[in-house]
């Protein structure tokens, strides 16, 4: 299908990069903070330009690379669900992780 290579690094690294204009994207615009009410200056403009419009190209990266590397090999119904349960247990622990980062450093405060 793909010629059987190998991921390369370079490739890689440029969907880590998605994910992080991603992750950039939702702390811009789903943060509850109005980015608009800014004044005109530097901030503004990256936080508007660079970080929530960066969201939209991040996805199209990243699934594109995603999908031209699942593409590329055999798919058998044991390989599939293979990658299931490791995808399952990769979102788990990151669920939980973040989970936890959110407790210790800005969980619910008492009033």
């Amino acid at each position: 299908m793909g010629g059987g290579w190998g991921r390369n690094s370079s490739i890689e690294t440029l969907r880590i990069i998605a994910m992080f204009m991603i992750l950039a994207h939702h702390f811009i615009v789903h943060n509850g903070y109005d980015v608009l009410k800014l004044p005109l200056g530097p901030e503004r403009i990256v936080f508007q330009l660079v970080m929530a419009g960066g969201g939209k190209v991040g996805v199209v990266i990243f699934f594109s690379i995603s999908a031209w590397f699942f593409l590329d090999r055999e798919q058998t119904i044991k390989s599939n669900l293979k990658r299931v349960w490791i995808m399952e247990r990769e979102l788990l622990f990151w669920s939980l992780a973040f989970v936890a980062f959110y407790l210790m450093f800005d969980g619910p405060t008492s009033a």
